[in-house]
């Protein structure tokens, strides 16, 4: 028998009177708690079924609550495991021949009823009809027990009959220990848990997203998104992987799989592309594989590319050579409406690459710079105060519509409510330019050969001391 892949959020699925008291009291799903938690008897599934998907999910990188004692007779839930419950993204629930012998999973699973996580029942060894019917199905003699020793009053053992109800029109995981691959349901659930928990965890992209609406709009129009590769490229320090964050946390959702590569520069300098290979396969595969060499992780990412009918998404950001791109980028492996994004500083490497659809990402908009610059890092308000007006404009001006500039300056002056400080601090980003800045900058100039630097050296120096108009 093999497992159903399909999922219906729980909210959308219980409909039973039994639970009208939960309505209103669902718990918040909290990221600081569990990614998954696992109800299950331990005697019939712990050192197998429960255990894998522990470990498999354990290894994938997610948090995983599976209790290791058992329960013993009248004691109530644990707080810990409570708190598990209630702080967990996806709740999987593993139904098995006596599941419903143990009171403490049926505690649980109504527990779980209340939260609004993602519910995923994997019947092992049982059909959903065995919970739909558990007056009469493989259930009946633990229900018959508890009310022939009557050690729980007859609005429990409903409730408990309705959860089992409720959980049987959940479409799950149907599994056969005798005949079915532990593995492939494994993976299957682990899929489904990477994208409801990538569906609450977002990227964190900027303190202050100002204009970044207008960027991704602008974004949108100018390329073709579908079945196609685009490259962002700008100068060192303009927001390119800012954008590039804010493109993957809307679009992540629409796709099968999703990998963000971050400084693909710096570890291919470091000679670690292999590393980024192994993170772009688990990203996209949930698998765990370590290349010997770059072109052992080449051939297999093209050839597991190959294999999937899959649509993806990825970034790879800060590539300056068509070599690392080599590495990393499999068009011709890629699925029909996959999106690749590319962000550099140098646009010949895209050109090299044979990447035809770019997004050239121009300096921020003065108004945006204003409200960026001063008004929100350093005075935390929408607008300058009187007699701020011709300083902010002035640190504007300077900064040139780069967006790390202005982050910069404006994390000197945070705090700062006085003129003289502000004239003073204007003078000195004048006269010395921050590291960091420079070393940014320094990207973009270190990419050029000895002459063009010369070049760039004439222009720089050629208007020293001289008076420029804006207008020319």
């Amino acid at each position: 028998m093999m497992a159903s892949s399909s999922f219906i959020s729980h909210q959308q699925s219980v409909e039973s009177e039994a639970f009208s008291e939960f309505e209103g009291e669902g718990f918040a799903v909290c990221r600081k708690g569990y990614d998954a938690f696992i109800n299950h008897r331990g005697p019939d599934v712990k050192q197998s079924v429960a255990s894998e998907i522990y470990s498999f999910l354990q290894r994938m990188g997610y948090r995983v609550f599976l209790d290791e004692p058992e329960l013993k007779l009248g004691d109530p839930i644990p707080s810990n495991i409570q708190n598990a419950i209630t702080t967990s993204i996806v709740q999987l629930c593993i139904f098995s021949p006596r599941y419903a012998e143990s009171h403490w999973c049926l505690d649980e699973l109504l527990l779980i009823m209340k939260t609004k996580a993602l519910f995923i029942p994997v019947f092992c060894d049982v059909k959903p009809s065995d919970l739909r019917y558990p007056h009469k199905g493989i259930y009946a003699p633990a229900f018959a027990e508890y009310e022939e020793r009557g050690r729980f009053n007859n609005e429990r053992l409903q409730q408990w009959k309705e959860a089992l109800k409720s959980s049987s029109r959940i479409r799950g995981y149907k599994f056969s220990t005798s005949n079915d691959n532990v593995k492939t349901l494994c993976t299957d659930i682990a899929l489904a848990v990477k994208q409801e928990v990538e569906n609450t965890r977002f990227m964190e992209v900027a303190k202050y997203p100002v204009g970044l609406d207008e960027l991704v709009e602008d974004f949108e129009r100018q390329t073709t998104e579908k079945g196609n590769v685009v490259g962002i490229f700008a100068m060192g320090g303009s927001g390119k992987t800012t954008l590039a964050k804010e493109l993957f946390n809307r679009k992540r959702r629409s796709y099968h799989g999703s990998s963000f590569v971050f400084d693909v520069r710096e570890a291919s300098a470091k000679d670690e592309l292999t590393c980024l290979e192994s993170q772009l396969l688990k990203g996209l595969f949930l698998e765990d594989h370590k290349f010997m060499s770059k072109s052992e992780g080449t051939s297999f990412l093209k050839e597991r590319m190959g294999r999937s009918s899959n649509q993806f998404l990825i970034v790879l950001d800060d590539v300056d050579d068509r070599q690392q791109l080599e590495s990393l980028l499999f068009r011709d492996a890629l699925n029909c409406g996959s999106l690749v994004i590319v962000t550099t500083c140098d646009k010949s490497v895209l050109t090299k690459a044979g990447i035809t659809s770019h997004f050239k990402l121009k300096e921020m908009k003065k108004c945006h710079a204003k409200e960026l610059l001063i008004c929100r890092h350093a005075l935390g308000q929408a607008k300058p105060p009187s007699g701020y007006e011709k300083l902010v404009n002035s640190f504007v001006d300077f900064c040139g519509g780069l967006p790390l500039a202005i982050e910069v300056s404006a994390a000197n002056l945070f705090g700062t409510a006085d003129v003289n400080t502000w004239q003073s601090e204007l003078q000195k980003f004048k006269s010395s330019l921050n590291l960091e800045i420079k070393a940014k900058l320094g990207i973009s100039l270190g990419r050029l050969d000895r002459e063009q630097k010369q070049i760039f050296m004439d222009i720089a120096c050629f208007f020293i001391g001289k008076r420029v108009s804006m207008g020319i």
